[in-house]
């Protein structure tokens, strides 16, 4: 178990002052947070909470619901929603301590950094090195071409105030995403080949029915992969074109569990802020905290009709070009 010497260190860079309270729907999960120093507030005691409190949100198993979030509207939260990844007590108590583990100061200046970058005219982002070495080389190296209409999801602060609801992903990742019916490259476009350590499967709250069937498939796919290490991708004009880990083929059950309609177009470009985590990362758990430990991370799916999946790169050099 990795021991936190310190539980209030790093969150003391989001809530600089006043009790940090854990709120979760899951008492066991609070039972621990309270072995890492924190108070413990089930989520049906809410009400009890003074106004302006500092909340950190583990739902275990609740999706992100609009009613969830007016119970939190004048209060200071940082929300771990476990259950769109993996609620289950191994994989919470995992996710907790790599949320104490995180240096949140650290991941506002790297994304900070990433968006002075993308705004100062890069066209085109390279990770891995300039030269193209072949495909044979065994190293990644992937081109990602920015369009006019890109958009970043991200929140390059370390403090949040009251009435802000930040998603941990927000805090450790910079996410570059697109629709599914998007159509050309106003947004981006990826080509290359990476070697990915670890896989994610995720849902959305509005996940329908048959989605939630191939997120289910997802998550047992998930774990034969991962027990099988690295993970080579193929992308051509961003679409997955292989996809293949301990000399098996996966491309065919990705395209099932991620829906077929959407022809494993990816649909993210993660940029991973919280890279002082990833000497502690797991790739075994299925937690939105080593999403963002890696250098980068690329999702296929929404998540609402078939599963989120993202493919984690632990290490890689990037390029800016204009």
């Amino acid at each position: 178990m990795q021991e936190i010497a310190d539980p209030a260190g790093c969150l003391r860079q989001i809530f600089p002052e006043g009790d940090i309270v854990a709120v979760t729907d899951d008492a066991p999960l609070g039972a621990e947070a309270v072995g890492h120093g924190l108070r413990y507030v089930p989520l049906d005691d809410v009400a009890t909470l003074p106004a302006g409190s500092n909340v950190v949100l583990f739902l275990g198993h609740h999706l992100i619901s609009r009613r969830i979030r007016v119970l939190f509207k004048h209060h200071r939260v940082l929300v771990v929603p476990l259950a769109s990844f993996d609620g289950a007590p191994e994989a919470a108590g995992y996710t907790l301590r790599m949320t104490l583990l995180t240096d949140y100061l650290k991941a506002a200046e790297t994304a900070t950094y990433w968006i002075d970058g993308l705004r100062n005219g890069a066209k085109k982002v390279v990770f891995g090195p300039l030269d193209d070495p072949g495909e044979d080389a065994g190293i990644t190296r992937l081109v990602c071409s920015l369009g006019p209409s890109l958009t970043v999801d991200a929140w390059p602060h370390a403090k949040i105030g009251v009435g802000d609801w930040v998603s941990i992903g927000s805090c450790c990742e910079l996410s570059l995403t697109k629709q599914p019916t998007s159509v050309g490259d106003d947004f981006f476009s990826m080509e290359g080949t990476v070697h990915a350590s670890g896989v994610l499967a995720a849902k959305d709250p509005r996940c329908t029915e048959e989605g939630d069937a191939r997120v289910r498939r997802a998550h047992r796919l998930r774990a034969e992969m991962t027990e099988l290490g690295s993970i080579t991708l193929s992308l051509k004009d961003n679409v997955l074109v292989g996809a293949r880990a301990g000399g098996k083929d996966f491309t065919g059950e990705l395209l099932d569990v991620t829906n077929p309609d959407h022809g494993l177009q990816a649909l993210e470009l993660g940029i991973g802020t919280n890279l002082a985590l990833l000497p502690h990362v797991d790739w075994r758990h299925n937690s939105q905290l080593n999403e963002g430990a890696g250098v980068m991370h690329i999702g296929f799916g929404e998540g609402i009709t078939g599963a989120h999946m993202d493919f984690i790169i632990p290490e890689s050099d990037h390029h800016f070009l204009p």
